[in-house]
């Protein structure tokens, strides 16, 4: 067949598009089913009537990958210059001589979505309302279907970023709870410590008096008191050098269940918070999940 006829912009080729895209967004259904909106498009050999399908938070990339490998699927041969354009291009269901198909990109900052503008050229002209319905049927079918795979693919992508991010806060939380028991252990080890240290201060205490108290009684030569005293020097030195130790361990101890006991309430909040956060992505995933079912 013959390539695009080069075609001006003219009123006529919008005239049909605003009417018939208001009737079919009055006409869909609430669920998710994907019908291809009818509309016009500047390409660059003119204006055409295209079937257009728009892709929400998809990059051009992806969405331009996506039909460059369907177009090559059913074409001869695929240029892509200003445009993608598929010669010779077969679909049965359309027409029973091959097409020449036109797609164009055409992406929404502020909307985060991502247009394409499909046009079909066969050798009756561009497939347009006017077209017979087996162009017409046939083309927006081979784009409805086609939606319905990259919608899909997105929200599966969709449903296994958000079920990652769900699984990353799951092991955060996880983290958290192994954390407070760690800081729970913390302050029992401490505690039996403290315990210890003021067993360990008292008995040294007691055996200090003990010391002062028999060396005020002691009657002996000066060779026995001067041996006495060296091994009471020693004693003394040993029990106060323990007293000491005690006196340390105990002030050091108090200090560590103070910093987990203030660490395990900051842990509780934090759990609280990453719970909550859970709930929230548990929520989305379900919802993402839900999105992808009604697609058809």
């Amino acid at each position: 067949m013959t390539g695009p006829r080069h075609t001006t912009p003219c009123r006529s080729a919008f005239r049909w598009a605003a009417p018939v895209l208001l009737t079919l967004l009055l006409a869909a259904p609430v669920q998710a089913q994907l019908v291809p909106g009818l509309a016009a498009f500047q390409f660059s050999n003119g204006v055409h009537p295209t079937f257009d399908a728009t892709f929400d938070n998809a990059s051009e990339r992806e969405v331009s990958r996506f039909w460059s490998g369907e177009l090559k699927a059913i074409s001869m041969r695929v240029t892509n210059k200003k445009e993608m354009v598929g010669h010779a291009a077969r679909i049965p269901a359309a027409s029973t001589d091959t097409l020449q198909v036109l797609i164009a990109m055409e992406r929404s900052k502020a909307l985060r979505s991502t247009t394409v503008h499909i046009a079909f050229f066969t050798t009756r002209g561009y497939v347009g309302p006017d077209s017979p319905d087996r162009e017409r049927t046939g083309c927006s079918e081979w784009v409805r279907q086609r939606m319905v795979i990259l919608q899909r693919q997105l929200a599966q992508t969709a449903v296994a970023a958000g079920q990652r991010e769900l699984d990353n806060l799951g092991r955060q939380l996880d983290m958290l709870g192994r954390e407070a028991q760690r800081a729970q252990n913390g302050i029992h080890r401490a505690e039996q410590r403290l315990a210890q240290a003021g067993k360990d201060s008292a008995q040294a205490a007691q055996q200090l008096a003990q010391l002062a108290t028999s060396a005020a009684t002691t009657t002996m030569d000066s060779t026995a008191v001067a041996a006495q005293d060296k091994q009471r020097k020693k004693e003394l030195d040993r029990w106060r050098d323990r007293a000491e130790r005690s006196a340390f361990t105990k002030q050091d101890m108090q200090k560590r269940v103070q910093d987990l006991q203030w660490a395990l309430k900051r842990n509780k909040d934090d759990q609280a918070a990453k719970q909550a956060e859970v709930a929230r992505q548990e929520a989305v995933v379900k919802e993402l999940r839900e999105k992808m079912q009604a697609i058809r």
